[in-house]
C-alpha cells in the first residue's frame, strides 16, 4: 500500500535543506546530480530531475529519468509528472491516461484536475474542462485567479452568462477582492446590459486602486453609461484636479488627455430624441 504522496516526500526533503530554495535549471540539475550520486535508488530524486528536465522541454532526458523512476517505487508516483510532460509534449491522450491514472490514487491532487481541465479544453471538450476546474477550485486552498476567469469564459462561450459570473464572485468569496476577477465580471456585468451591476462591482475597486484617477475615469465612463452625468462630471473634474497637481509623465499626460475628452464629450448638448 502506498502511503505517503511523493509531494510530501519532496517536502520533507526540501525541509531538510536538500532542495535548492529558488536556483536556474543548471543550478538544479547540479544540486540533484550530486544527491543522486550519494543516493542513486531514491525514486524522488529522479522524479524531481525528470521535471526540472520537462520544465526546460528536454523530454527524453525527463522521460529516461521517469522510467528510472518507475523501476525504483511505485509507478503510479511517477504518473503526475509524466502526465504534465506530456501536456508539454501536446501528447493529449497520453497526457489524459497518466493523470487518470495519478487521480484513481490520489483523488484530491488539485493540480492533477487543473491539468487534465487544460487538456479537455484544448481538445474541444469545454464541458469537462469546466467540471475539472470546479474539482480544481473545491481542493485547491488558493486557486490561480486565471482559472476561474478561463472556467467564466468557457461558461461565456456556452452563453451561460450568469453561471460564469456566479463563478466569479465564488472566486472572490474565496480569494478575497481580487481585481482582475472583479474587473472581468464587471465586462460580463456590461456585456448584458446589466450598467447598475457593473457600477457596483467597480465600486468595490476603489481601495484597491486607491481611488485613483484612473479609477475616476472609468468610473465616470460607467456613469456615463447610466446616464449619470452628474456624478460622472463630478468625478472628471476631481481627476483632472490630481492630474494636473502630480508630476507629469507620459501615462499621466495621456490619462489627462482621456479625462478632457470625455469632459469634452459630456458637455456637448444632448441631441434631442424624436417622437
Amino acid at each position: 500500500m502506498i502511503r505517503y504522496h511523493h509531494w510530501f516526500l519532496w517536502s520533507v526533503l526540501c525541509l531538510a535543506g536538500i532542495a535548492s530554495s529558488h536556483p536556474g535549471q543548471h543550478e538544479q540539475l547540479d544540486h540533484i546530480n550530486s544527491l543522486i550520486a550519494q543516493q542513486p535508488d531514491q525514486q524522488i530524486l529522479y522524479i524531481r530531475r525528470g521535471s526540472i528536465y520537462a520544465t526546460g522541454a528536454q523530454f527524453e532526458q525527463a522521460m529516461a529519468d521517469f522510467e528510472q523512476a518507475e523501476r525504483l517505487g511505485p509507478a503510479v508516483q511517477v504518473a503526475l509528472e509524466r502526465g504534465m510532460a506530456y501536456y508539454q509534449m501536446q501528447e493529449f491522450d497520453l497526457a489524459t491516461q497518466y493523470l487518470n491514472r495519478y487521480l484513481q490514487q490520489f483523488p484530491h491532487a488539485a493540480i492533477a484536475y487543473e491539468y487534465r481541465s487544460r487538456i479537455a479544453r484544448q481538445k474541444g471538450d469545454v464541458r469537462q474542462a469546466i467540471a475539472d476546474l470546479h474539482r480544481y477550485f473545491e481542493l485547491q486552498d488558493g486557486p490561480h485567479p486565471g482559472n476561474y476567469i478561463a472556467a467564466a469564459d468557457m461558461l461565456h462561450e456556452l452563453h451561460e452568462t450568469a453561471q460564469a459570473l456566479n463563478l466569479l464572485d465564488q472566486g472572490l468569496d474565496k480569494l478575497g477582492l481580487v481585481p482582475q476577477l472583479q474587473q472581468r465580471a464587471i465586462e460580463l456585468e456590461l456585456e448584458r446590459g446589466t450598467t447598475a451591476a457593473a457600477i457596483a462591482r467597480f465600486a468595490t475597486l476603489r481601495i484597491p486602486l486607491q481611488n485613483s484617477p484612473s479609477w475616476k475615469l472609468q468610473m465616470a465612463e460607467l456613469l456615463l453609461l447610466d446616464d449619470r452625468r452628474a456624478d460622472a462630471g463630478m468625478l472628471l473634474n476631481q481627476a483632472e484636479t490630481e492630474l494636473r497637481k502630480l508630476r507629469p509623465t507620459p501615462a499621466r499626460i495621456k490619462l489627462l488627455q482621456q479625462v478632457l475628452a470625455l469632459k469634452k464629450k459630456l458637455a456637448a448638448p444632448v441631441a434631442a430624441t424624436s417622437d
